[in-house]
C-alpha cells in the first residue's frame, strides 16, 4: 500500500503546528486545519492575479507589495462605505464604531489597551477616545487596583448607538467581501488573521528607533539588497 498520501499529511500536520497557536478543542483545531490546509495547498493552484486586476500591474510589482497595496485599498472601500452606513448616528468615522466595539466586547478597558487593540497610534487613539466621550458614548471610571488609570465602558447611549449601527455595519462587512466566493472569504480570513497573530506583537512592544533595527529584530528574513529594475 502507499502511504505516501498519509507521510504528506503529517508532515503538513506538524507545519501547521509549528504555525498556529495551540488550542484544547480538537474539533475547532481540526477545522482550523482546514482551513490552514486550503490556504496552504491552494497557493499553488491559485489563479494569476493578472486575469482579475482592473488595470495591468507594474511590472516592479511583487506578491508582497501588491497585498500592501491593495490591504490599504480595502481598508479606504471599507472607510468610504461605512461613511453611508454611520450616517445619522453621532460616530463621524469607521474607528468610532470599533472603538465602540472593542470597548462593548472588551471592556472595560484602559485607554492604552483599547488604543493598542485598535492598532492605534497613541494621539490618534486619544483623539477618537475625546470624541466618544464628548458625545456621551462612552465613560470612565477608577481602575480598581491602580489609581493612575482609568477604565472606560459604554453609557447607555453608547450601546444604543452601537446596537443602531451594527445593522448597517454588518452590511457593510458583506460588501466589504464583495465578489470573494464562501470558501474564498475563509482563506482570505484565515491569511489576514495569520499575518494579525504575526504583526500585532511587533506593533504592541517597544517601538524600534529605525528601520533597519526593526527588520534586523522581527524580520530577518527580509532582504535588504533590493533594487529596481535598471537602477
Amino acid at each position: 500500500m502507499d502511504y505516501s498520501l498519509v507521510k504528506q499529511l503529517v508532515e503538513l500536520a506538524e507545519e501547521f503546528h509549528r504555525d498556529a497557536s495551540p488550542t484544547a478543542d480538537p474539533a475547532a483545531e481540526l477545522a482550523e486545519f482546514s482551513r490552514w490546509l486550503q490556504a496552504r495547498t491552494g497557493a499553488a493552484s491559485s489563479p494569476r492575479r493578472q486575469t482579475v486586476e482592473r488595470e495591468p500591474s507594474h511590472p516592479m510589482e511583487t506578491a508582497a507589495s501588491v497585498i500592501g497595496k491593495f490591504v490599504t485599498f480595502m481598508y479606504r472601500y471599507l472607510r468610504t462605505y461605512s461613511r453611508l452606513a454611520l450616517l445619522n448616528t453621532p460616530l463621524i468615522t469607521y474607528d468610532d464604531f470599533s472603538y465602540l466595539a472593542a470597548v462593548y466586547g472588551r471592556g472595560p478597558l484602559s485607554k492604552s489597551e483599547l488604543i493598542t487593540r485598535n492598532i492605534h497610534e497613541k494621539p490618534t487613539g486619544s483623539e477618537i477616545i475625546r470624541r466618544l466621550l464628548a458625545a456621551g458614548l462612552v465613560q470612565e471610571a477608577p481602575h480598581a487596583t491602580d489609581r493612575r488609570r482609568k477604565l472606560l465602558s459604554l453609557t447607555d447611549q453608547g450601546k444604543r448607538v452601537l446596537f443602531e449601527a451594527f445593522a448597517n455595519m454588518s452590511q457593510v462587512a458583506a460588501m466589504a467581501a464583495g465578489n470573494l466566493t464562501a470558501a474564498e472569504q475563509e482563506q482570505l480570513a484565515y491569511l489576514l488573521t495569520k499575518l494579525d497573530a504575526f504583526h500585532f506583537p511587533v506593533f504592541a512592544a517597544a517601538r524600534p528607533a529605525t528601520l533597519e533595527e526593526m527588520r534586523r529584530k522581527y524580520f530577518p528574513h527580509v532582504p535588504t539588497d533590493w533594487r529596481p529594475t535598471g537602477y
